[in-house]
């Protein structure tokens, strides 16, 4: 517990905010960070980085691009580690996902 804070670094929040500020931190380092913003509001929206234009090869720089590699860390539905994805995605790294793992998501089938 770093910075004397001993409670709250379990939950999804904490998640979010340590992917969000390892992509912030990396683009920085990259000298990148002024070409990709991430989402300018934390509104939940699904969103990429990196779309089909990109991959077509336009004209221009291409986002930091990462893999999630889980490890043996369990994948269920709002597992902390997808807080820490949409954290870093936010921040503007590219990482290949789909929004069915983040916490409160809905397919529209109503039992």
């Amino acid at each position: 517990p770093a910075f004397g804070c001993k409670v709250g670094l379990t939950n999804y929040a904490s998640a979010y905010a340590t992917g969000l500020l390892l992509a912030r931190r990396t683009l920085a380092k990259l000298k990148i960070d002024g070409d990709f913003k991430g989402q300018e509001t934390a509104d939940g929206k699904y969103s990429q980085v990196r779309t089909k234009e990109d991959d077509l090869g336009q004209e221009g720089r291409y986002p930091f691009k990462a893999i999630l590699d889980v490890g043996l860390t369990r994948t269920t539905t709002g597992a902390r580690i997808f807080g820490c994805l949409k954290g870093a995605v936010d921040g503007g790294i590219a990482i290949p996902h789909k929004p069915n793992r983040f916490p409160g998501f809905s397919n529209g089938k109503l039992d």
